[in-house]
Order: C-alpha cells, then sequence, then structure tokens
C-alpha cells in the first residue's frame, strides 16, 4: 500500500479502536445503573441513547471504510450497501437530534425559576420516551432515500451525479434528484445546528449569570460545582465538538454537491469527521460524568 492508503487505514482504525471500546463503556455503565437502580435519569438516558448512536455510525461506516481501506471486498453487495447507508445516515441524523435534544433538555433544566422555562421543568421525564421514539421515525423517512439510490461498485462506468463511497455508490437518477436530496439534508442539518448554538448561548448565558450573582459569596465554589452546572458545561462541550466535526463534514458535503461526480477522497474526508464526533464524544462523557467513574474505578 502507498503512504497515503496507509494514513487513511491508520486513521480509520484509530477511530475504530477508540470509538467502538469507549461507546460500549458507556452503554454498559448506564446499562448496568438502568438494571441495578430501575430507571435512568432523563440526561443519563440521552446520553446513553447518544453512545448506541454513535456505536452505530462507526459500525456502519467507519468499519467497512477501513476494511476497504485494507483491500477487503468481501460483503459489499447491493443489499449490504442498502442497508449500511441506510443505518449510517438515520444514526448520523439522529446523532444530530439528539446532540439538540440533550442542549434543549439542559437549557430547560438549568433554566431559572422565573424563567418561561421552568414550567416544563416537570413535564421532562415524560417526554423523553416519546421523544426518542419521534426522532427515530423523523430520521429514518428523512433519510429513505438512501435506500433507492445506493447500489455495490461495478465495473461499468456509473451514473453522471453519483456519490463514490469507495465500498459502495449512491447514484441519484438525475439533477433535480441529486440537489434536492443534497439540500434537504443540509436544511435539516443547519436546522439542527441553528438550535443547538442558540440552545447553547442560552447556557452559556445562565452559567455567566450564575457566576455573576454568586460571585464573592464564601460557597460561591460550591454553588458553580452543583451537578445542572456541570452538566450544562458538558452538554456545551457536547456542542461545540459537534459543531466543529460537522461542520467540515457539512462543508465538504456542498462542495461535493458542486461537482458532477463527487471523488471517493472527497468523501473520506467526510467519513473520517463524521466518524471523529462519534468516538470522541465518549471520551468526554468517560472523563466528566462523575457516575461514569466511579462504576470504572470500582
Amino acid at each position: 500500500m502507498d503512504l497515503p492508503t496507509i494514513l487513511k487505514a491508520a486513521s480509520n482504525l484509530l477511530l475504530i479502536a477508540v470509538g467502538i471500546p469507549g461507546n460500549l463503556i458507556v452503554l454498559l455503565v448506564f446499562g448496568h445503573i438502568g438494571c441495578v437502580e430501575r430507571k435512568l435519569l432523563p440526561a443519563d438516558s440521552i446520553v446513553f441513547m447518544l453512545a448506541f448512536v454513535h456505536l452505530l455510525i462507526i459500525l456502519t461506516r467507519g468499519v467497512p471504510q477501513t476494511l476497504f481501506t485494507l483491500n477487503y471486498r468481501g460483503f459489499y453487495d447491493s443489499s449490504t450497501c442498502k442497508f449500511l447507508i441506510f443505518i449510517y445516515r438515520t444514526s448520523r441524523a439522529t446523532s444530530m437530534s439528539m446532540t439538540l435534544f440533550l442542549s434543549a433538555y439542559q437549557s430547560v433544566l438549568i433554566a431559572p425559576a422565573t424563567s418561561r422555562l421552568s414550567y416544563l421543568k416537570p413535564k421532562l421525564p415524560m417526554l423523553i420516551l416519546p421523544s426518542f421514539v419521534f426522532l427515530w421515525l423523523l430520521n429514518g423517512a428523512t433519510c429513505f432515500h438512501g435506500i433507492l439510490y445506493t447500489s455495490q461498485m461495478r465495473n461499468i462506468t456509473v451514473l453522471k451525479f453519483t456519490l463514490n463511497l469507495s465500498y459502495c455508490l449512491v447514484e441519484y437518477p438525475d439533477e433535480a434528484t441529486y440537489f434536492g436530496t443534497g439540500t434537504m439534508e443540509l436544511t435539516r442539518d443547519l436546522f439542527f445546528v441553528f438550535f443547538m448554538v442558540v440552545t447553547s448561548a442560552y447556557i452559556l448565558f445562565v452559567l455567566y449569570r450564575h457566576r455573576e450573582q454568586v460571585k464573592g459569596i464564601r460557597s460561591s465554589e460550591q454553588n458553580q460545582n452543583t451537578p445542572e452546572m456541570r452538566a450544562a458545561k458538558i452538554v456545551v462541550t457536547f456542542v461545540t465538538l459537534f459543531v466543529v466535526f460537522f461542520g467540515v463534514d457539512n462543508m465538504t458535503w456542498i462542495y461535493s454537491m458542486s461537482l458532477l461526480k463527487a471523488p471517493a477522497d472527497l468523501n473520506n474526508v467526510r467519513v473520517f469527521f463524521s466518524s471523529l464526533y462519534a468516538s470522541v464524544s465518549p471520551i468526554v462523557v468517560i472523563a466528566s460524568n462523575k457516575k461514569v467513574k466511579s462504576k470504572l474505578q470500582c
């Protein structure tokens, strides 16, 4: 293998080596807490779902990409490609919506009692499961086109408007479908990112105002380290990572839409950055969540 191929394989293997164990640890810890305590806090349930979604992203995009880079061609028929692309795209959209849901939940949780958001606090636990079901169905519906246009790699000439994923092809029948699908996905992504930024800005505003209010009080350090405040800071970290990594992903997607046939290397960049958030986020949870750290220490 040449040097670029070795570097691509090494980077993908690194993401897999970090992402799969990291997400499994988060899943196992919160699963154990749910079994022992018979319930999970709403924020823990969202983080649990995020870890599950991120594990799916790595398994359906990172692993096939790595195997293809290592010259393994064993199982990429059309049916497998349709399954992998549909699950990946649905998981990617669910990762965005769950991150937004987590930031929105945390912004409501730390809202002052005088805020208009405070009336939602008692209703939050009842909204968790219906929100999960709604987001999965919504994202699956918006990603259904992945089943229609995905096929295995072929030696014949491919269609004009094609995304070459190295191990699979996404072939759009015409220009209208190509740009229409891309515009729909881009609009959805920008919607999620916009409200992530809004909710994160509100969280930062509440944290700043809280710090100003407790400044000079002897117990200020304790007040700033409440579980709600710590969780709010973690959520802002999540959103920041998401905006950076998926920002590169979406900019690459916009550029690929300007090309009649996107090269495989361009899509490899998208694969790397879309999997990077899924691999890094469990590290943030393990390093900052006291429940996870206490279980690992035991």
